[in-house]
């Protein structure tokens, strides 16, 4: 994991899980460095290509105050140097962060905290092991684009390899979590070949799981997933983005819009 990765996730996941609040003022100008990068609005916007310059990063830290204690200032600063997963992830904070859609406590449950509400949920699914964390950001992108429903990450923040009883533990979680969601987005990144995301994919298609797909187009296996869903479940296309998969899945849990009349 890179330097950019980790700055960027850990304020993510603080985000979401209603632990930091921007400064209003970092707020206000992180939604014009968000506003002034994007090419359109929502899922559409800096996740999808933006460009966020130098000029613009300057403009956004130039002097105040209250600038030291900004947690977005030194993920910016690092943002030119980054990496292409770490500046995606900034990205699509940004535009969270611009949106206002900064959500309570209990609509972001990360392993292995248990969710035993009744609200409308949402569970990742797909490679952890050898990908890059797509679930973070796929979480961002869904708040970004207003969806109100608790997010399940089977991503922990501290797994520890090698340990049996840690691996049963995550395991139960998965399969109770999975069965508790309302939706279940499926991503199948180009790194690894994710053999228990497959088997996953596989038992939830086959119990009729409202499930959404998506795999990179250089996932080895993305022919196997595309023709075995075309045979089981005619109802589900398999996406090419995350961006495009979690647009599939913002249709599945955003809330009807009332028609005046």
């Amino acid at each position: 994991m890179t330097e950019l990765q980790r700055l960027a996730g850990a304020l993510a996941t603080d985000y979401l899980s209603g632990q930091w609040t921007p400064d209003p003022t970092e707020e206000h100008r992180a939604r014009i460095l968000s506003l002034s990068a994007s090419v359109d609005d929502g899922l559409n916007g800096l996740a999808a290509g933006g460009m966020i310059t130098g000029e613009a990063i300057a403009q956004m830290l130039r002097p105040h105050p209250d600038l030291a204690s900004w947690r977005l200032a030194p993920i910016l600063r690092a943002y030119l140097t980054g990496d292409a997963h770490g500046r995606a992830l900034v990205r699509d904070l940004l535009d969270t962060v611009a949106g206002h859609h900064q959500p309570s406590a209990d609509q972001y449950i990360r392993s292995p905290h248990s969710y035993g509400g009744s609200r409308l949920a949402a569970f990742l699914a797909g490679g952890i092991t050898g990908c890059p964390d797509w679930q973070t950001r796929a979480a961002l992108q869904l708040r970004a684009a207003g969806v109100t429903a608790t997010i399940l990450n089977p991503r922990r923040a501290d797994f520890p390899e090698g340990d049996p009883a840690a691996a049963r533990e995550q395991i139960g979680w998965e399969y109770e979590h999975l069965h508790r969601a309302d939706v279940v987005l499926f991503w199948f990144c180009a790194e690894t070949p994710q053999p228990i995301a497959l088997y996953e994919l596989g038992a939830h298609a086959a119990r009729s799981a409202t499930i959404v797909v998506g795999a990179h187009p250089q996932y080895a296996r993305r022919l196997d997933v595309v023709e075995q869903l075309r045979h089981a479940r005619l109802d589900v296309e398999v996406h090419g983005s995350l961006t495009d998969t979690v647009r599939a899945a913002v249709a599945l849990l955003a809330p009807p819009v009332a028609v005046p009349g």
